[in-house]
């Protein structure tokens, strides 16, 4: 076991990446489950954000007061001074997000306007770009003068107070909204899923670069000619790094599950014994992938710099396409046909899948088991091409010329 010892050692000699990768990246996720809401005790009804905003009415009108009402149903009025300044100092500091000044004779000038067929007056806005909050507020009161407008062309005869009062009734008109939960299982058990789904970038990183070290020192060309002239079998010496490879994929493993189920044992009791099982073996599955991955890096001879590369920007990559970081069904459908080939996608779906899961029926662990089976074979590919590249490698420069003592070892 002297080589597994060995290759076990190159890992640990370098703590600052499973420090980094490992642990920091673990800790990153639970602190983003925890701050994500997920519906958890929420059974009040949808309520629409309603942002501040202030009017300054220099008309007096019935319109422009009919204004101010279809503004105050969708936010909260602010008292403001008329001074330009102090207009300006609100919205800069952000104690109102919409400010509205209506201009003398505007009521009037509307009416003209849609009867004689001209342009309709402009209105004095202030709001911040920061936020989308003004912008909102604006499109609503443009929307309340757009259907006074049109029903004052459409009755000549109306009043004031007639136009301001069915362009009321029609802004305030609403459809009815109904809350449903996203995903499966409860919202609590969501926060467990997500740090689950988050884990495939932890996983991906911190894999690929500490197997990926581990297989690129041992593969160096001075330590491959030792080995091959060692009188240890090659079989035996394969397995033991392929066993060192396997042990420092179970400890990153490890530690992130534990660490999950320590940071959201409330919300992993939510999810069903069968579910969580499944969640742990889709977890270790998908764990295999990255294992492949460093295996094909150290088998090419990847460098240390190499490594970190490959494991950072696939792990995000892999992660992104598969639907961890922005939900899969957001993204173009161009890319939800690359997100396909991630095993990401594979991964997070089983996921919600077993987390949702009830009883073991043959139809519910289907799917579940169909999805880790696409996981096993993205590992398998990896790892053929890894002994692909081994055997070139050997047979090659980077060998040292010992492809004929390591065919008389066989």
């Amino acid at each position: 076991m002297k080589v597994f010892k060995a290759a076990v050692a190159i890992t640990l000699r370098h703590p600052l990446y499973l420090l980094v990768y490992a642990v920091v990246l673990s800790l990153l996720g639970v602190l983003m489950a925890s701050s994500l809401s997920f519906g958890e005790g929420d059974d009040a009804p949808f309520a629409a954000y309603r942002a501040k905003f202030s009017v300054i009415d220099r008309d007096g009108s019935d319109l422009s007061r009919g204004l101010v009402d279809c503004l105050g149903e969708h936010g909260i009025e602010m008292p403001l001074d008329g001074a330009e300044i102090a207009l300006q100092d609100a919205v800069a500091k952000g104690s109102v997000s919409y400010v509205l000044i209506v201009p003398e004779g505007f009521g009037q000038a509307v009416l003209d306007a849609a009867r004689a067929g001209g342009d309709a007056p402009m209105l004095e806005t202030v709001y911040s770009y920061s936020s989308l909050e003004g912008s909102l507020l604006d499109q609503k009161a443009n929307e309340y003068v757009g259907l006074a407008r049109a029903y004052a062309a459409l009755v000549p005869d109306a009043s004031l107070a007639d136009v301001a009062a069915h362009a009321g009734d029609a802004t305030g008109a609403s459809a009815p909204v109904d809350t449903v939960q996203l995903g499966s299982g409860s919202g609590s058990a969501q926060r467990f899923v997500f740090y689950f789904s988050w884990g495939t970038y932890t996983l991906f990183a911190s894999i690929v670069v500490c197997v990926g070290l581990l297989m690129g020192t041992l593969n160096r060309t001075d330590l491959r000619r030792r080995n091959l002239v060692s009188p240890l079998p090659t079989t035996g010496y394969n397995l033991q790094v392929a066993a060192a490879a396997l042990a420092v994929t179970t400890g990153v493993w490890l530690w992130t599950v534990v660490l999950g189920f320590v940071a959201f044992g409330e919300a992993a009791a939510q999810i069903s014994a069968a579910g969580l099982a499944l969640m742990l073996a889709l977890s270790f599955a998908f764990a295999t992938v990255p294992l492949s991955a460093g295996y094909l890096l150290g088998q090419m001879g990847a460098s240390e710099t190499i490594s970190n590369a490959v494991g950072n920007i696939a792990g995000m990559a892999v992660s992104f396409l598969g639907g961890v970081w922005v939900s899969f069904d957001a993204m173009d459908p161009a890319v939800q046909a690359i997100g396909r080939f991630s095993p990401a996608f594979w991964y997070t779906d089983a996921l919600q899948k077993a987390a949702a899961l009830e009883a073991p029926t043959p139809e519910a662990l289907a799917p579940i088991f169909c999805d880790m089976g696409v996981l096993l074979l993205f590992a398998l590919a990896l790892f053929a091409v890894a002994l692909v590249a081994s055997r070139l490698r050997v047979q090659g420069a980077d060998a040292g010329g010992n492809a004929a003592a390591a065919g008389v070892r066989r």
